[in-house]
């Protein structure tokens, strides 16, 4: 028959827990304790042809060197649905590369040894080797005082898995993410040994399944180190016939109740009662039919919230006597809904709206890859993220083991849960079977998570990967799970060419560096992905190889320059959140995975940035979110004008309204026309200017320009004003058109023509040896694909912001924030202020042609508050 198709130191960094965290996470008791400690039996080892042979990688996390080597990954593995009785198979099988067309190699030794659950490309495996193909072997007695059914269990295997117990097929799986299980009563013997065969395929994205951010091959970019085979928990426990399969939770905190649903095997005879427990104390129970919803009413439910994370016990028992099957579960009181918040559409936790401040979580680990190497390790990645002040994490292209989930409920962190993308980007896009395996594999993912009450958000694709029927998907994710929202593609409302289902609760941005958001209208508004802003990690914690980030020449910036202008991204959210509706943003990202950066290093020894500036600056976001208005700043021009003019002349000359005489000549055949304000400056042709006597921007210092722009030319791109520098402009504030890049298209069929967009730009060079024309660094919507482009004549208010404190140049266009970017310092001016062109920075002739009014200029650096307040006052 064929085949289915370090270091040995301690952390030198820890993580600074608050004693509130340390109690929660010391405070496992009673019942719920059950699910973090079910005391389970190991199996004893499978040695093979080729003993175990211990792996390092070039990082050693702090738990590398304290996995068991006989029993890794020891804790009860699906803690929603617990028994007390149950046997980990996790240790030592024997193991072999396998090929297509295999018989399966009963009573054979294998050549090698593995230690299950680390996929073999893995280090802490044994093998260290990338197999699309592979086989595993041990045996297994059953403890004589079971009884009854007895089944298999599978946190996950990787691709495809068939499963044969004393040389008979007991059953097969498709799916990277999803656990299953296998009654495999019938194939065993009375007495003695069974033997236990799996065999696995993974393609690793070949087959155009879902895999995520795993390659095959070696690492590169933003691609990771597959893993293939068994990466989670396999264990065996005894069941009655009849006997829970599976739970779905649905907190309803409008009514006071729990909904229970429970799916069973074996007939549907057996009655379900149901009892839930605060501590020791039950407070509610009921009982039903298996298979339909009962509702349990819980009395003054205590609310689950990252910042109360209270946890409810919930014991089921299907059927009576001593043939009845009794799980343990848990589940959080809390609701996550969509509602009108300081006049505008925000996401509410519990009726409130608290914004949602997270960070981009991949889950790889130097020694595991998918497989974290301890319990230890999946709560560390959470309590890192708390210390961090961050009250959300974006679980990325990856599905986490159900005990990440748990810790993420116990310790209090919302969850927005990815959907792992598939990968036919060379293609016409996914065929109708690999549509159809998405759909089934999503479905499962959902059902087996759907009642954590961390996981407050589905979403199903990134940014256009692979993206077919987003509305059709969108309804499904809704109708499988009605407690949760759904983001029906992360980065469509700006992004890559997706395509935003009209049906998504949420509108989503990504901007590196950004941020940038849309407006919220019915839907809320969040920024999916922002950042890219890290450090390089310290040598010792750095993964061997080139590094990358979204953000280059970011490698090459310091921990002071990063986190300087982490600051003025903060400033820009808070100001998202105020003027546009904000409810939540993603930093990528939380941990570096081989050549990405992030805060924590890959081997989760160290910090890249400052843990309490991070802390102290979410802290700030989230407690500004709960302030009982969110007013907008009432219109006001802020002090300290340095130069004014308003082009309301007829003449010759541009006064300077500002009374700091420097006036503006008109050069070239610059002439008037109506304007937003009264009169304004029109430009028709090349070389018609309004330029001042000197440079009036002293570019060694913070300065701000504020202009009403219409451009009156498809296709334009020119600098409307600008200072000239030794070769290019000094810094040039205009519009420009450009195509879009491949990643626009991300969305769109093979051989899309790319197509142009126009956005309004801040350009500066990126630092004070160089000038525009040869390094310059440009605000503006970069990752806009023609969505956000200004309309040929219309006015919009352009405001452009050095802050030298901060090094970073801003742009704001009608007084919201459109984009943040570093520049080390820019060049002193050669020339004369210029109204209507610049100095070779776009293509020739660089002139602005449209109109042009109220031109404000500051030698300081305006706030972003400021910068709305201009706009407001002005309009």
């Amino acid at each position: 028959m064929g085949m289915i198709r370090g270091r040995p130191d301690g952390p030198r960094v820890r993580p600074d827990r608050p004693r509130a965290w340390s109690r929660a996470a010391a405070s496992l008791s009673g019942s719920l304790a059950l699910a973090a400690t079910i005391a389970g039996v190991c199996a004893p080892p499978a040695d093979a042809t080729a003993p175990y042979v211990e792996h390092f990688p070039p990082l050693l996390t702090p738990w590398t060197r304290s996995v068991s080597t006989t029993s890794p990954l020891p804790d009860y593995p699906r803690p929603q649905l617990a028994r007390s009785r149950w046997l980990s198979l996790n240790g030592r099988w024997q193991y072999q590369q396998g090929a297509a067309g295999q018989e399966p190699p009963f009573g054979q030794d294998l050549a090698q040894t593995i230690l299950v659950p680390f996929p073999p490309e893995s280090p802490l495996s044994g093998i260290g080797r990338e197999d699309q193909w592979g086989w595993y072997r041990r045996t297994f007695a059953i403890p004589a005082s079971w009884g009854g059914h007895v089944l298999l269990n599978f946190g996950a295997v990787a691709w495809q898995a068939r499963v044969y117990v004393n040389g008979r097929l007991a059953g097969s799986h498709d799916g990277d993410y999803d656990g299953f299980s296998l009654d495999i009563t019938p194939y065993l013997k009375p007495t003695g040994a069974n033997e236990l065969v799996v065999g696995f395929y993974d393609p690793i994205g070949g087959a155009g399944e879902p895999v995520g951010k795993q390659v095959s091959g070696s690492p590169h970019g933003i691609y990771h180190t597959a893993s293939s085979g068994i990466w989670q928990t396999v264990w065996l426990e005894p069941v009655p016939a009849e006997h829970v399969t599976g739970l779905a939770l649905v907190p309803d905190l409008r009514h006071d109740r729990l909904l229970v649903t429970a799916s069973i095997a074996s007939g549907s005879g057996g009655r379900l009662t149901a009892e839930a427990l605060a501590g020791s104390r039950v407070v509610a129970r009921g009982a039903g039919t298996p298979g339909r919803r009962l509702a349990l009413r819980i009395p003054s439910p205590r609310e689950w919230s990252p910042l109360h994370p209270y946890l409810y016990t919930l014991r089921l028992r299907l059927g009576g006597g001593s043939s009845a099957d009794q799980v343990t579960s848990y589940f959080g009181m809390r609701s996550i809904s969509l509602g009108r918040a300081d006049g505008a559409t925000r996401i509410l936790l519990n009726g409130r709206f608290v914004f949602e401040t997270g960070a981009l979580d991949q889950g790889f680990w130097p020694d595991g890859l998918y497989t974290p190497p301890a319990d230890a390790a999946m709560r560390s990645d959470i309590l890192a993220a708390k210390n961090l002040g961050y009250d959300m994490l974006r679980e990325h292209a990856k599905v986490e083991p159900d005990r990440w989930y748990y810790w993420a409920d116990r310790l209090g962190i919302l969850v927005w849960q990815d959907m792992p993308n598939m990968r036919v980007l060379e293609r016409a896009g996914p065929t109708a079977a690999q549509e159809a395996e998405f759909r089934r594999e999503l479905q499962a993912i959902v059902d087996q998570r759907r009642s954590h009450p961390s996981i407050v958000s589905w979403i199903p694709f990134n940014e256009g990967w692979d993206q077919f029927d987003p509305a059709g998907i969108a309804a499904e994710v809704k109708r499988l799970d009605r407690s949760a929202l759904v983001d029906s593609d992360s980065g469509s409302a700006n992004c890559c060419g997706a395509i935003e289902a009209p049906n998504t609760d949420i509108r989503d941005t990504h901007l590196y560096f950004g941020p940038f958001a849309v407006p919220a209208d019915r839907r809320a508004s969040v920024i999916g992905e922002y950042g890219g802003v890290l450090a390089f990690p310290p040598g010792r914690d750095r993964w061997p190889g080139g590094l990358t980030s979204l953000g280059s020449p970011v490698l090459a910036w310091g921990r002071p320059t990063v986190q300087s202008f982490l600051r003025a991204q903060y400033s820009e959210l808070t100001q998202e959140m105020r003027l546009r509706g904000l409810s939540g943003a993603v930093f990528t990202e939380l941990s570096g995975y081989e050549q990405e950066l992030g805060i924590l290093t890959y081997d989760r020894r160290a910090y890249t940035m400052s843990p309490s500036l991070l802390r102290s600056l979410n802290r700030s976001l989230i407690a500004s979110s709960q302030l009982s208005a969110q007013l907008r700043e009432p219109g006001a021009i802020p002090a300290g004008t340095a130069g004014l003019w308003r082009f309301d002349e007829r003449g010759g000359v541009a006064a300077d309204a500002s009374g700091r005489a420097h006036p503006l000549s008109l050069q070239g055949g610059a002439s008037w026309t109506v304007g937003r304000h009264g009169g304004a400056l029109s430009i028709t042709g090349p070389s018609q200017e309004a330029v001042a006597s000197r440079p009036l921007i002293d570019t060694r210092r913070s300065f701000t320009i504020s202009v009403w722009l219409s451009y009156g030319l498809a296709g334009e791109s020119g600098t409307a004003v600008s200072e000239p520098g030794t070769d290019g402009s000094s810094f040039s504030l205009g519009i420009q058109t450009a195509s879009f890049g491949p990643q626009s298209l991300a969305g769109k069929p093979a051989g899309t023509p790319l197509g142009k967009g126009t956005w309004w730009t801040f350009m500066a060079p990126y630092d004070s040896h160089c000038q525009s024309v040869s390094c310059g660094v440009r605000a503006n919507m970069r990752y806009d694909d023609g969505r956000y482009d200004p309309a040929l004549g219309s006015w919009h208010q352009v405001t452009a912001v050095y802050d030298r404190g901060t090094q970073t140049i801003r742009l704001y266009v009608d007084g919201v924030p459109e984009d943040v970017e570093h520049v080390f310092g820019i060049p002193s001016a050669r020339g004369p202020l210029t109204v209507g062109g610049g100095s070779g920075d776009y293509a020739s002739p660089d002139t602005f042609f449209g109109s042009i009014d109220d031109l404000r200029i500051y030698a300081r650096a305006l706030t972003p508050a400021e910068a709305w307040q201009l706009y407001a006052a002005s309009r």
